[in-house]
């Protein structure tokens, strides 16, 4: 049973990805990558159904479609968040006061990360001009980008959604937990800095010898899904990407008789 698993040269492509790809376009979070990812296989998909986001609908349930102008020409868009607070604080501190009578017939709705490539991707074939647009919680942008620049990388806004891996220095391995019974173990990516920490913590307790050899590691969602979808590394399917704690607890609350899910624990076992 290993608490590390090796992906350095594979998750070295999504390091890449943002530090040369994410130019975004606008003011759109991650667009830029967006484009260059295929349909997901089943197994990413399945990765994705795990995290919710949330966008604003109308009774009929249809998307709310925002247009801007950007240099001069009309843009479409309909916005995807990370944190459902977001969403709802566009709702109530933006829409309520740019228009009140369309506002009042909003509401915020769930749906999985599946189902927003899913709606990206559909939209791509029929050539639609609307702009789904998956925006990252801000909070979480700031500390990316102070951690990067910590780390030395120059770099003025992290353009993508942020995820932090708890990670070896040394031989670019991951620290793993174990999320079923059984032997298997994974590689957890947190939306959220704080949940990073916290593993990182529980691991220098357990294991102090190694605490000066360990750190995290920030990269961005697109840059994963792109690894998930072309590595050829057999440990690339250990990624799991763990909901942020709101999230979590918005999980919880739509089933209240299920047992929630387990803590992430990172029981050391020794290198192999």
């Amino acid at each position: 049973m290993k608490s590390f698993i090796r992906l350095g040269a594979t998750l070295g492509i999504a390091g890449s990805v943002f530090l040369t790809g994410l130019s975004g376009i606008g003011n759109m979070p991650g667009l830029g990558n967006l484009e260059a990812i295929a349909l997901p296989q089943d197994q990413v998909v399945k990765k994705l159904q795990e995290v919710p986001v949330f966008t604003l609908t109308n009774p009929k349930g249809e998307f709310v479609v925002l247009s801007r102008n950007n240099a001069s020409k009309p843009v479409s868009q309909v916005g995807f968040f990370i944190s459902k607070q977001d969403a709802q604080k566009f709702l109530d501190n933006r829409l309520k006061k740019e228009n009140p009578q369309l506002a009042g017939t909003l509401q915020v709705r769930p749906l999985s990360l599946a189902d927003y490539y899913k709606i990206v991707q559909e939209s791509k074939k029929k050539s639609d001009s609307v702009i789904y647009t998956l925006v990252p919680t801000q909070q979480q942008v700031a500390s990316a980008t102070s951690m990067l620049n910590q780390n030395g990388k120059k770099v003025e806004q992290f353009n993508g959604i942020p995820l932090f891996v708890p990670k070896f220095k040394k031989d670019n391995s991951y620290l793993t937990i174990p999320l079923a019974k059984g032997n298997e173990r994974y590689i957890p990516f947190f939306f959220e800095k704080e949940q990073a920490v916290a593993l990182l913590e529980e691991f220098k307790k357990a294991v102090p010898k190694e605490a000066a050899n360990t750190e995290i590691q920030v990269v961005d969602l697109y840059g994963v899904m792109e690894a998930l979808n072309s590595s050829s590394d057999p440990s690339i399917n250990k990624i799991v990407l763990y909901p942020s704690r709101e999230s979590i607890n918005f999980i919880r609350s739509l089933a209240p008789n299920q047992s929630p899910a387990a803590k992430p624990a990172a029981a050391p076992a020794p290198k192999k």
